[in-house]
């Protein structure tokens, strides 16, 4: 085998046999958390992009845009990034319904990786 092969990866082994070899996550044990204004809320819907809290007991109001920390734990690494929203929804039966900007790419990619061991993918 010449070199060139060597470091453009001519000898990979085929197929499945990389995926194979990782370890499979450990699924998380808790979901994560949001903090805004210093309160700590467990939501009851999460998917990247939105939330739903309910109930929530906060000062906020319709169309408002915030800063919140989104708090979890992906293989005893704590993650602690601050995020902007915008509250999409808040009434008593809906609770508050927020959309949020993708965080800096780094902990995107973090949030992706728990969302799939959060799902047991």
């Amino acid at each position: 085998m010449s070199w060139l092969s060597k470091f453009s990866g001519g000898n990979k082994e085929p197929g499945g046999a990389k995926s194979a070899a990782e370890p499979r996550k450990e699924r998380p044990s808790t979901p994560p958390k949001i903090v805004i204004d210093h309160h700590e809320y467990v939501p009851e819907e999460f998917v990247i992009g939105s939330f739903r809290i309910r109930p929530y007991d906060g000062d906020l109001i319709a169309k408002q845009k915030f800063d919140f920390r989104l708090q979890f734990d992906i293989g005893g690494d704590p993650v602690d990034v601050s995020c902007m929203g915008l509250v999409v929804k808040l009434t008593e039966e809906a609770g508050l319904v927020a959309r949020y900007q993708p965080p800096q790419p780094f902990y995107e990619r973090k949030l992706v990786d728990y969302m799939k061991a959060l799902k047991g993918l």
